[in-house]
């Protein structure tokens, strides 16, 4: 163990971090705190002036009223999701579905890891970091480079390429293929 790089013991760190999180939470919570805080904006984002002109009409100015709506109508949205995600998560371990609930959310803490690390790779990737002795001797790194590669094309601002200053990414397709 002595012998891996440090990035790849940070990369097992934050993944397995990641599993144990979920693997406690379960599917029901991590899947439904993911679509709570979407859902909960768009939310807020559609209902926050019509909110704000009902009940905080006398609030001036009509932007600070429509700021509060947002505010209001975002916490009301994801509060009335968490209810719903305890009382599913409540369900499925009264109906004897909790360790499948668990374990899912376990697979589901794998794929969030892995994402994770693919992002910190993104960012990574436009710093020195890459250059780095750590980051060279590397054995996931490029696996991260090449789903980071992959995810760029569906990510806002696609035309600013990854550089991939290990030059390992390009080694990992070639074995893949």
């Amino acid at each position: 163990m002595s012998n891996l790089p440090v990035a790849d013991l940070l990369a097992a760190a934050v993944i397995v971090i990641c599993i144990i999180i979920s693997l406690t939470r379960g599917i029901i919570a991590e899947a439904g705190a993911m679509v709570a805080w979407v859902v909960s904006f768009i939310a807020a984002r559609t209902l926050a002036v019509p909110f704000a002109d009902v009940v905080f009409k006398s609030v001036e100015p009509h932007s600070l009223a429509v700021a509060m709506g947002f505010a209001a109508v975002f916490f009301l949205a994801w509060l009335l999701q968490k209810l719903a995600r305890s009382l599913l998560s409540s369900l499925m371990s009264a109906v004897g579905l909790g360790s499948i609930n668990r374990l899912l959310g376990g697979v589901f803490g794998a794929v969030k890891g892995v994402i994770l690390v693919t992002l910190a790779v993104m960012v990574f990737s436009h710093t020195d970091l890459p250059k780095t002795e750590e980051w060279q001797s590397s054995h996931t790194i490029p696996y991260f480079e090449s789903l980071a590669d992959a995810a760029m094309p569906y990510l806002p601002g696609k035309d600013a390429a990854m550089p991939h200053l290990s030059g390992k990414a390009a080694e990992v397709e070639e074995l893949d293929d």
